[in-house]
């Protein structure tokens, strides 16, 4: 009888203390691996917050798209009925507020079917719709075609009423002589001039 030894596995693995020794290298691995990823984790979250914070507080600051018209015309009346005419080299709308007209260069004819229509002229102006004043700045001249012209540095132009106010000195010169003055208010199209404060005319002989 004869008897044949088993046949031993060729291989029976590291032993149980090298198991032991590359389990704990994992574990301290694990420790320092897992604590320095949700670190990194946490920073990406921060920074996608920060990026998206900053994005938006740009994009408020950002001004929205005017609405920009070259050469304009308005048309209306006033509360007697009488036309006028503004236009403007160049008209914005404000952003901010759509009632709002901001104007380059702007001309207003008062009374246009008139026989003696009214204009002024100036280097910049703002129009609001809802109430339909007209605000004029900067080098402003106004001719009522019948002798009498003026200018100053700002006047407002209620063209409900037709009437025109300037809040600061005046320098006019009319058919009977020269006037300047600290404010003034003009009425019916230029037949009605008030001067106010420091008035100094020089009238002519007849």
């Amino acid at each position: 009888m004869s008897i044949t030894n088993p046949t031993l596995p060729t291989s029976l693995g590291p032993p149980p203390r090298a198991k032991a020794r590359q389990h704990s290298r994992l574990v301290r691995v694990m420790r320092w691996a897992l604590p320095m990823g949700m670190v990194a984790v946490l920073g990406l979250i921060a920074g996608l917050i920060g990026q998206h914070s900053l994005s938006r507080r740009g994009a408020a600051h950002e001004p929205a798209n005017q609405i920009v018209m070259t050469n304009p015309h308005f048309f209306g009346r006033d509360s007697q009925g009488r036309a006028f005419m503004l236009s403007a080299r160049q008209a914005a709308r404000d952003p901010q507020d759509f009632q709002k007209v901001l104007l380059q260069y702007p001309h207003i004819t008062q009374d246009v079917d008139g026989a003696n229509p009214q204009t002024l002229t100036a280097d910049s102006g703002v129009y609001r719709e809802d109430t339909r004043i007209l605000i004029m700045r900067g080098n402003v001249h106004a001719d009522n075609s019948k002798d009498s012209a003026f200018a100053t540095q700002e006047a407002i132009i209620n063209t409900r009423t037709g009437s025109v106010t300037g809040p600061q000195a005046i320098q006019g010169q009319t058919n009977v002589g020269n006037v300047k003055s600290g404010s003034f208010d003009v009425y019916d199209k230029g037949d009605r001039v008030i001067y106010k404060g420091g008035v100094h005319a020089r009238l002519n002989q007849h």
